[in-house]
């Protein structure tokens, strides 16, 4: 049974639509997009949300900083009700996950190891 449960996280995420990462932190967002990279996925990087428009209004799934300006996070929250999947890399305690928790998880900075591949294939799990 522990075998099964290992399998689900290691699925390939090749066949699942390009991931838009939208974050501040260069750093940051190469090791998401090589984090994501190896287990197969196409990933969108941006650092502005301005910049990130068009790539958005086609994501199934958009991973959103906490440091953007909050306008531009509130616009990126606001896709969970499109149903568009989001993950929130927050460094406060702000409860991101009642706007819509079907369509949403929060990773707390700093990240560690596969948390964010794991964080995208939960969502995508869930319809």
């Amino acid at each position: 049974m522990v075998n099964d449960h290992y399998r689900a996280f290691v699925i390939p995420l090749s066949t699942l639509s390009a991931i838009v990462v939208v974050v501040k932190d260069p750093a940051l967002m190469r090791s998401i997009s090589f984090a994501l990279n190896t287990h197969g996925q196409a990933v969108e990087q941006f650092n502005d949300w301005t910049m990130a428009t068009e790539a958005i209004a086609r994501a199934q799934c958009v991973i959103l900083d906490t440091c953007l300006p909050p306008a531009d996070l509130t616009a990126g929250l606001s896709l969970t009700s499109r149903g568009v999947k989001v993950v929130v890399l927050a460094e406060d305690d702000r409860d991101y996950v009642g706007l819509n928790p079907d369509n949403i998880r929060v990773l707390s900075k700093p990240l560690m190891g596969p948390d964010i591949s794991n964080a995208v294939l939960g969502l995508r799990k869930n319809p």
